[in-house]
């Protein structure tokens, strides 16, 4: 295959993307909270819409190999680990829908903890075969991410408790608050972290960044913004596809295009 060849075939990869939906609290009075039935009706939405909901996994490995994830497809992830989270579960088990929990350990399975998920909630969790778990720090501080010796201290703690609740290591990791430096991503990556989400409203691409992966806050859409962001995200990947191969393209082959920078959508 020639270089332009090549290069086309780089950009039609990229031409197609996921997007991955955040939630927080569900039924509980809370800005990071929505309805149970407003969660639903987004689940109707996307079904009725035909998007298809993927497990974390498959963009992953689709950002491993650099290649197109599944045409309108989503991410279903949840962050903090609230305990409400059980409100929602019997709907995404029964529609045998895949989503990640993003969790902040010093809180889950914590008998001290009475608002987040229990022992027995994890355990009831880990016998459904399409949930991911996934870390969200120790603490979930926003002061964290500029303190070095802090975020040391956090990651060493979040890495051993998640061990204790779960017997293995997570590769995933959402930033608290989406607070991002350049010494804490290197930190979370010397720790074995090597998936990093960031806040941001733009799609997943075979260019994304494993490091800058961004996910938008459902929890604030209604069903008529919701359409309209998966309409721009398949908008702006149609404008992708047609642009014209630049002169040459050979060299721009290797390149890895960072997530752009987006406002803070969520915590």
């Amino acid at each position: 295959m020639t270089a332009v060849g090549l290069f086309l075939s780089v950009i039609v990869g990229q031409s197609r993307a996921t997007t991955i939906l955040v939630y927080h609290s569900f039924g509980v009075r809370s800005s990071m909270s929505m309805s149970v039935e407003a969660f639903e009706a987004q689940l109707d939405f996307l079904d009725h819409s035909g998007y298809k909901v993927i497990p974390i996994e498959e963009l992953t490995r689709c950002l491993d190999e650099r290649q197109s994830p599944p045409d309108k497809s989503v991410v279903i992830a949840i962050d903090d680990g609230w305990s409400s989270v059980m409100k929602v579960f019997p709907i995404l088990a029964r529609r045998n829908l895949p989503f990640t929990l993003f969790l902040p350990m010093a809180f889950v399975a914590n008998p001290s903890s009475t608002a987040t998920l229990s022992r027995d909630d994890i355990n009831a969790l880990k016998a459904y075969p399409n949930v991911t778990f996934a870390d969200h720090s120790w603490m979930h501080s926003p002061r964290v991410a500029g303190n070095e010796a802090l975020a040391q201290e956090d990651i060493r703690k979040s890495r051993e408790r998640y061990r204790q609740v779960f017997g293995r290591d997570t590769a995933y990791f959402a930033y608290p608050y989406g607070r991002v430096t350049e010494t804490y991503s290197r930190l979370l990556r010397e720790a074995g972290f090597k998936y990093l989400f960031v806040t941001g409203s733009s799609p997943v691409s075979a260019a994304t960044d494993r490091t800058a992966i961004p996910r938008i806050a459902a929890n604030r859409l209604s069903l008529t913004v919701l359409a309209s962001v998966l309409r721009d995200h398949e908008a702006t990947l149609a404008k992708a596809k047609s642009r014209p191969v630049p002169p040459q393209a050979s060299l721009l082959l290797s390149e890895t295009r960072p997530a752009p920078c987006v406002p803070r959508l969520l915590e």
